[in-house]
């Protein structure tokens, strides 16, 4: 059987970390997320090639291959997407390469779900798609299922304003070749919202209810990279403590740590640095004294200066963030940009190789419209902000207000 990857999105909820890595190369303590789905996959005997369809990006997805998987023992086959042709539009554009049934998985699926359970399941029963599904607590984000007793689907609607159940599409199938047959070919065309529902609505789709003891999520967004860390340490708590500190990395004896914490291979941290729970700390990174970390997601290469406080936030590799900055509120901070001494950023998105020196009015600041006119700000920063800090503040919007692209996007230029 062969297992095809869709690896083509853009992952434009996930930016400014996706700006400058396709969305299944995003990292989770360190490691691409396509390196879990391969390694997972490797386990499977009923799969003896991998399909890889590629389109953004793709020349970063394919060095990885080469070079970090080469020693993989399955075949690998790339399918390039001349446009993008969205989950149905990839999956026909595999057809020629794939026998009578064949798995799919979607690219930005973190799991270590049995892929072979889904085949069992699939060869059990009589349907064209055996899809795999499992339950959230937020399934008006999803697909969502609804089954008979004997798992035949009976209703599928994707991200219902009311769902009728927390039972959700996860992103896992098995297909049979017959199903590519009514997709266009070279179009945009939507596998869940095009070609589910028909099938469904002709008794030929199945659903395979994941068991409890794996996880899942959907790398969508900052929220969920967050949630794929904490389930990852969380996971490696189990066996080795409540902190790992790789080879070579160097932490003194002062440093307080919290777990479950992790620090990557080559990180070199400094006195007195406060590292609480959940936090990551990636590999060659190097924190200053009097730092402070939690819920921080840092992907390597970083430089944290001296007195720094990162909380609940992500950083991509090669950030240097100044002494003294505080980073709140899931800030996202791009690949290689830097952040001046002294500055606080609530809940920014920053690109990537930005210099970040003066606040420009991008801060996170949620106004009371019914108690606040238009060209009007409050005496005092309803974030708490220190008086000298939210006086610049308001004086950069006075010249210069941002669009309301900007507002709602809370992108720090």
């Amino acid at each position: 059987m062969k297992a095809v990857i869709l690896a083509g999105g853009f992952g434009t909820r996930l930016r400014p970390i996706s700006s400058t890595r396709p969305k299944p190369m995003v990292p989770v303590l360190g490691k691409p997320n396509l390196q879990y789905i391969l390694e997972n996959l490797e386990k499977v005997g009923d799969i003896d090639e991998i399909i890889l369809s590629v389109h953004y990006m793709r020349g970063e997805i394919r060095e990885f291959i080469d070079e970090k998987m080469a020693d993989y023992p399955k075949d690998i086959r790339f399918v390039n997407d001349p446009m993008p042709l969205e989950t149905g539009g990839a999956l026909k554009n595999v057809e020629k390469y794939v026998d009578d049934d064949f798995l799919v998985i979607y690219g930005d699926v973190f799991t270590n779900f049995n892929y072979g359970e889904l085949i069992k399941a699939h060869q059990e029963n009589d349907g064209l798609i055996t899809v795999a599904v499992t339950k959230v607590y937020n399934p008006e984000k999803y697909g969502v299922v609804q089954t008979d007793g004997d798992g035949k689907v009976l209703h599928f609607e994707e991200k219902p304003h009311r769902p009728p159940t927390n039972l959700i599409n996860a992103g896992i199938y098995i297909v049979n070749k017959k199903v590519l047959q009514d997709i266009s070919e070279g179009k945009e065309v939507y596998f869940e919202r095009e070609v589910l529902p028909k099938f469904v609505s002709e008794g030929q789709v199945y659903a395979y209810k994941m068991p409890r003891e794996y996880y899942w999520v959907d790398l969508g967004t900052p929220e969920d990279l967050f949630y794929a860390h904490q389930i990852a340490m969380d996971e490696i708590s189990k066996d080795n403590g409540y902190f790992v500190i790789k080879e070579g990395a160097e932490v003194p004896e002062d440093v307080e740590i919290e777990g479950p914490v992790y620090i990557d291979e080559g990180a070199k941290i400094g006195h007195g640095v406060k590292i609480k729970s959940y936090t990551y700390i990636g590999p060659n990174s190097i924190v200053e004294d009097r730092a402070y970390f939690k819920r921080a997601i840092l992907v390597g290469s970083n430089i944290i200066k001296s007195e720094a406080e990162i909380k609940d936030s992500i950083l991509g590799e090669g950030v240097v963030v100044g002494k003294r900055v505080i980073l709140k509120e899931n800030a996202v901070v791009g690949d290689y940009a830097k952040i001046r001494d002294d500055l606080v950023i609530y809940g920014a998105k920053i690109l990537p190789w930005k210099k970040v020196e003066e606040y420009e009015a991008y801060i996170k600041i949620k106004l009371d419209p019914t108690k606040v006119r238009p060209g009007e700000y409050p005496d005092h920063c309803p974030l708490g902000l220190p008086e000298c800090i939210y006086k610049k503040f308001k004086s950069i919007a006075g010249e210069k207000p941002p669009c309301d692209e900007c507002i709602e996007n809370q992108w720090l230029f």
